[in-house]
């Protein structure tokens, strides 16, 4: 399991899963020293809501925290937040989620990861879902990875649903090829109004770092054309003919 799907484990985790807030005081914070290290806590209470968290020290190898918390409105909204982070000589790792609803009746979650390794590459994961008061709802997800020498790809994508008919969707990806200097980009979008129309595109573009691209566009209900660029030279735009 790479580096990349891990962190999208980890995000989905935080999005599914239910933030617990260990019981505080009123108000408490802890510190602790060694000779090694440090660690400390703390945990806070007030009239809407509560936090807590915690962090660790050792003197030149890493540390690590963690923290959450929640809160809750006097006309009944909620929020509820927790966060990891971690770092050491070999890299740094960071995740959070959070979720909440509105006093209306709205909702979201979301939750992301990332993690580091110092000079070989990296990942990233996140995901966003909610939904409003009136029923019209939004899921959005990205992801990406990337390692040096060898090269990186990327994935975004959402989903609109409106509540009176209109809908959206769209994509995005990227992949690279860090030794050949040659990538390919994609891009499209859906749309439907709320008369029913609908509209959107297909774009995708090869290319050659420092030398040029060739795009290609497929659009609904309008002209298909094709961009070719060569470092040096003007980009010639040619239209597609069925």
């Amino acid at each position: 399991m790479d580096l990349t799907q891990k962190c999208s484990l980890l995000a989905m985790g935080l999005m599914l899963s239910t933030l617990v807030v260990c019981e505080p005081a009123n108000a408490e914070r802890r510190r602790v020293f060694g000779a090694n290290g440090q660690a400390g806590r703390f945990v806070q209470r007030g009239q809407y809501g509560q936090r807590a968290g915690a962090r660790a020290v050792r003197y030149g190898q890493g540390a690590a925290s963690i923290k959450g918390g929640s809160w809750r409105g006097p006309n009944g909204g909620a929020f509820k937040r927790g966060c990891v982070n971690a770092i050491n000589h070999k890299g740094a790792f960071h995740a959070s989620g959070s979720s909440g609803t509105t006093a209306a009746g709205g909702n979201y979650k979301r939750a992301g990861a990332t993690g580091v390794k110092w000079g070989e590459g990296a990942a990233h994961a996140s995901g966003f879902s909610g939904t409003t008061a009136n029923g019209s709802t939004l899921d959005r997800g990205s992801k990406w990875g990337y390692k040096k020498g060898v090269g990186g790809q990327s994935q975004k994508g959402f989903n609109y649903q409106g509540a009176n008919g209109s809908a959206a969707s769209g994509y995005k990806t990227n992949q690279y090829d860090a030794v050949s200097g040659t990538g390919s980009m994609t891009k499209g979008r859906d749309i439907t109004a709320k008369d029913g129309s609908t509209y959107g595109y297909d774009k995708t573009t090869d290319y050659t770092k420092g030398q040029g691209f060739t795009t290609t566009v497929d659009r609904q209900n309008g002209q298909d054309y094709t961009v070719q660029y060569q470092k040096g030279q003007k980009p010639v735009y040619t239209p597609v003919i069925d």
